[in-house]
Formats: C-alpha cells, sequence, structure tokens
C-alpha cells in the first residue's frame, strides 16, 4: 500500500471534490500513518456530505486516531431540531483526531464555527497549504469567494464582523483597480452598506437592470456609501479612476449577501 504525504493527501482530497457535479463541492480523505482508508465527495451518495461518505465507509477502530482531509470546514448544527446530526458532531463522535481543512466556509452562519467545536473538543486542526487553498476556493462554490477579482460576474459574500473588502481588477490582464467594502447587514430590515472612496458612489435611481443605464455618471447625489436594499443599483468610480462599477443587489440573507457586477470603460 502507498504511504502518503500531508500534501498528497491534501491533493487527493481535491481531486474527490472535483468529482462533484454540484456546489459547494467538497472532497473527503481519511488516512492513517499516510494510509489512505476512506475518501468522500458530497453528491457521491444522494444528499449526504462528503465527510460523512468517507466516515461511513469505515469502522469505530480505523476512525480512532484518524486523520480527516476535507476541502470545506465541516458543517455545523444550525437548529437544535436538526434530525440529521452534522459533519462536526460525527466527527467528534467518531474520534478523529486531527482535521485538515481546505478553506473556511464563507457561509456567514457556518463561519469558523465548525473549526472553533472542533478545537473545543481537543481536536488537532490544521490547513491545507495556501497555494492548495487558492486551488480549492477557485473550484469549490458556485459564485467562488471573493476579496480580488476581475471581470464581471455575481458572488454570494459573507458580510460579518466588521464586514468584506472587495478589489475588483478590470480584466486578467488589465490591472486597474477600484476597492469596496460591504458592511452593516441587517438582514432583519433588508439593509446592507456599501462603502468606497468619499464621492465615489452613486445611486442609480429608477434603474431595473444593468442595460437601462447607458450613461452611469449621468446620475447625481456621489457620496462615500450606499444603503442598499434588494434590486437596488449603484454605481462606483472613485475620482481618477478611468472605469467604474454598476452593482446590484440580488439578495440578503441572514449573513451573506448575493450581488452581482458590471465594469464599464469611462467615456
Amino acid at each position: 500500500m502507498s504511504v502518503y504525504s500531508k500534501k498528497d493527501l491534501m491533493k487527493i482530497a481535491i481531486e474527490e471534490h472535483l468529482k462533484c457535479t454540484e456546489y459547494p463541492r467538497v472532497g473527503s480523505v481519511i488516512s492513517k500513518d499516510g494510509l489512505i482508508l476512506s475518501t468522500g465527495y458530497r453528491g457521491e451518495k444522494q444528499g449526504v456530505h462528503a465527510e460523512r461518505v468517507a466516515i461511513e465507509k469505515l469502522n469505530k477502530e480505523q476512525l480512532f486516531n484518524s486523520t480527516l482531509f476535507t476541502t470545506l470546514e465541516p458543517c455545523i448544527r444550525l437548529q437544535n431540531e436538526q434530525i440529521i446530526e452534522s459533519c462536526t458532531d460525527l466527527i467528534i463522535k467518531s474520534r478523529i483526531s486531527e482535521v485538515i481543512i481546505g478553506v473556511l466556509d464563507p457561509n456567514g452562519t457556518i463561519y469558523s464555527q465548525g473549526y472553533r467545536t472542533l478545537l473545543e473538543n481537543k481536536i488537532k486542526v490544521d490547513f491545507f497549504d495556501r497555494t492548495l487553498r487558492k486551488a480549492v476556493e477557485e473550484e469549490t462554490f458556485e459564485y467562488g469567494v471573493i476579496e480580488k477579482i476581475a471581470g464581471n460576474g455575481k458572488r454570494r459574500v459573507p458580510v460579518v464582523n466588521s464586514g468584506i473588502s472587495i478589489d475588483i481588477q478590470f480584466s486578467e490582464d488589465d490591472h486597474r483597480e477600484i476597492n469596496f467594502k460591504w458592511s452593516t447587514l441587517q438582514s432583519q430590515h433588508g439593509i446592507v452598506d456599501l462603502l468606497s472612496s468619499n464621492g465615489a458612489v452613486r445611486i442609480a435611481s429608477g434603474a431595473k437592470n444593468f442595460q437601462d443605464i447607458t450613461d452611469p455618471m449621468v446620475f447625481r447625489f456621489q457620496s462615500h456609501y450606499a444603503r442598499m436594499k434588494k434590486d437596488m443599483i449603484a454605481i462606483i468610480k472613485p475620482e481618477g479612476s478611468t472605469f467604474c462599477v454598476l452593482i446590484k443587489l440580488l439578495e440578503l440573507y441572514e449573513k451573506d449577501i448575493l450581488f452581482q457586477w458590471e465594469l464599464r470603460n469611462d467615456r
């Protein structure tokens, strides 16, 4: 039997998550002393998470003191009446001794809580190396996880604690950038704040779609922020910038938002 290094096992977990046909993609490997005991990926068994798939292939003796590699932070119990136990609870019960995580779940309801719960239960936690984490982030989520992006797109991002700051680059080959930040999500009121530099933000009042906006600079009353509601469109163009960003807020969740953006060269 082949003996694998930790980095090899990280790569094998990524190979598993690439087998997924639905998002988020998640792959898992369970090993002991460098030997692979089992693998699993989300969707291998319908409706079953990757960690559970891999765990349920083994007995208690095999699981004891083993190491679980998973490309995404294990899920947590979200409701007391939840029928199926979370992957975090299952890992703890299985007496796995170490969990190596690809990326923390960007879902604001879960973010860092699986990681924290494992540590609180005396399970050692480590992470994939930086190069492999980047590969995981690029392939795991339907909309991706962003702090630095290029071109047009759509993303779901968490807005927790002090919010999330994002750099948008015009294209992969064009390194012009605009920075903005989502902050102060109040899901109960259906609002979230979009911030940029002083005078950079305008509300596209009356516009319902990007194609309705023929000249973004026609809109008045520039500010450093916009209080956004669902379906609102804002325009960001800092002083001196040679392009602008059109941003539409598509959905608000308890700790996350979904937004779409389009870049336009200044006319």
